[in-house]
């Protein structure tokens, strides 16, 4: 992406500025900088953001592993029987999240994910949404709380025919 920095000059004054880039760096990255002035850097932050409220695109899992399935960029398409989809080192912290947003689609009527949260400790508790079939689309879920650090799973069960785009907890 290509941002710009147009503030006026202000004599030994160093002036923040803020952007939004259009994808999550991951990874090691290359930055460039074009100066046409002399200008002097302070430096630069990147915010991190939480991962287990942001967009969790389904290619981007820790672990993608079962019986059928096919990745397609951020997608994981064909899912079948017993596949799941990992994601690790997810916070929720002492609030939680309450629901879940789920990006996706389904030739059948209906099709049930289970989502399993393994705190640091070790337990396991178990949430399961029916996604509705018809054409792609997202679809909110009420969920009961989950809560501190783990692991989350979406686990697809025999019978399961799904296009999984991303997930995001609120």
């Amino acid at each position: 992406d290509s941002v710009f920095y147009q503030k006026p000059s202000i004599w030994n004054v160093y002036q923040e500025q803020t952007y939004r880039l259009p994808e999550r760096f991951q990874g090691v990255q290359d930055i460039g900088f074009v100066l046409y002035d002399k200008v002097h850097i302070k430096g630069f932050v990147f915010k991190k953001q939480e991962k287990a409220y942001g967009k969790l695109y389904a290619g981007e899992a820790n672990a993608v592993y079962g019986d059928t399935f096919t990745r397609d960029g951020n997608i994981v398409r064909g899912i079948g029987n017993n596949v799941s989809i990992v994601y690790e080192n997810m916070d929720f912290g002492e609030k939680g999240a309450g629901s879940v947003t789920i990006w996706g689609r389904t030739p059948l009527p209906a099709n049930t994910i289970h989502i399993h949260f393994t705190d640091e400790a070790g337990e396991t508790v178990n949430r399961i949404v029916e996604f509705a079939g018809g054409g792609g689309q997202a679809q909110t879920f009420a969920i009961e709380r989950l809560q501190g650090k783990g692991k989350v799973e979406l686990i697809f069960l025999p019978g399961s025919n799904f296009d999984l785009e991303a997930v995001q907890f609120v």
